[in-house]
């Protein structure tokens, strides 16, 4: 999966790990859908249990990160199919956006449904373990972040446990 140089995705992995991406977000909806559709179903002292507001809020946070991994997704698919240059930083880039939709999905779909989402007797249990199993399967998230940042941020910025402000100073003009 990788090519060598610095644990990144390769070339001919991308298509691939772009897939994982694509499937994460059809993992996060499908997950969502079901917690929905189980919220309005079940009730709990005379009224839906999606009536309240706490778990409004969760189910909100899944389709808000769903919604911004999408256009993520999309763009690297474009730059793939492109052939363009930055394609496998932008295959990170959505590989990250898509497994954080994906795990947030897992976490709170589970609180939606309690005990019941671990049983046979729902399908969620089914697609919560499969978005963990693919979670880091093309590298595991630091590879990938630490990718992205390089490219926002350039070598020239001092980062980690060890850059502080004082040795970002020679970096700002001087009056």
């Amino acid at each position: 999966a990788r090519d060598g140089r610095e644990g990144r995705v390769g070339s001919r992995a991308q298509p691939r790990a772009l897939g994982v991406a694509a499937q994460m977000l059809g993992l996060t909806q499908r997950m969502l859908d079901i917690a929905i559709d189980y919220s309005i179903q079940r009730k709990q002292f005379g009224k839906a249990i999606g009536a309240n507001q706490a778990l409004k809020h969760l189910l909100a946070d899944v389709a808000i990160q769903h919604e911004f991994a999408k256009p993520v997704v999309y763009r690297a698919a474009c730059t793939l199919a492109q052939g363009h240059g930055t394609a496998g930083l932008h295959v990170s880039h959505a590989l990250l956006a898509a497994t954080r939709a994906a795990l947030l999905a897992a976490r709170h779909t589970m609180q939606v449904h309690g005990a019941m989402g671990y049983t046979w007797e729902l399908d969620l249990q089914i697609f919560m373990k499969r978005a963990w199993a693919l979670a880091d399967s093309w590298g595991d998230r630091a590879l990938h972040k630490a990718r992205v940042d390089a490219h926002i941020l350039g070598a020239a910025v001092p980062i980690g446990a060890g850059a502080t402000f004082a040795t970002t100073a020679n970096l700002a003009p001087t009056l």
